[in-house]
């Protein structure tokens, strides 16, 4: 049976306060585990399109390598 999931990383491969990119669907994402769980998150700054996989994840927050743009990963938020 089809659940629609894509198994991209394994539980002990992301550790609390890191993230993984992946692809899945076509799609680049990170996956961040926060104290929180676990979040998937466009891999890409709404500002011009560059990969926030090259910046740092403090608390529940991705932040933009290019221009300090910080996004909520629990909910995609500026």
């Amino acid at each position: 049976m089809d659940d629609g999931f894509v198994t991209v990383a394994r539980v002990d491969e992301i550790p609390v306060g890191q993230f993984k990119p992946v692809e899945a669907g076509g799609r680049r994402l990170l996956i961040c585990h926060t104290a929180g769980g676990f979040y998937a998150v466009d891999d890409t700054c709404t500002h011009d399109d560059g990969p926030l996989a090259d910046g740092w994840l403090e608390g529940e927050a991705i932040e933009c390598p290019r221009h300090g743009a910080r996004f909520d990963v629990t909910t995609g938020k500026v």
